[in-house]
């Protein structure tokens, strides 16, 4: 019986990886959203910067409500 993931399934699902208890895991996702708090703190400007820029180039003016990066 398959169990459904919350979260993707890793891309590396080995058999021989060891499971880790509640807490460890915890601690890990604690400590990854610091990581990714102190970053977006340091960089989060230049990357909203960045999908900003990214959304005007892809406007378009006749129609847009159409997005070039649309694949139809």
């Amino acid at each position: 019986m398959k169990k459904n993931h919350r979260y993707p399934r890793p891309m590396c699902a080995c058999p021989e990886t060891r499971t880790l208890s509640d807490e460890a895991a915890v601690q890990i996702h604690e400590f990854l959203e610091v990581i990714a708090a102190n970053f977006l703190s340091q960089y989060g400007q230049r990357i909203y910067r960045h999908y900003a820029k990214r959304a005007k180039r892809n406007l378009n003016a006749q129609q847009p409500w159409k997005n070039s990066d649309e694949p139809f």
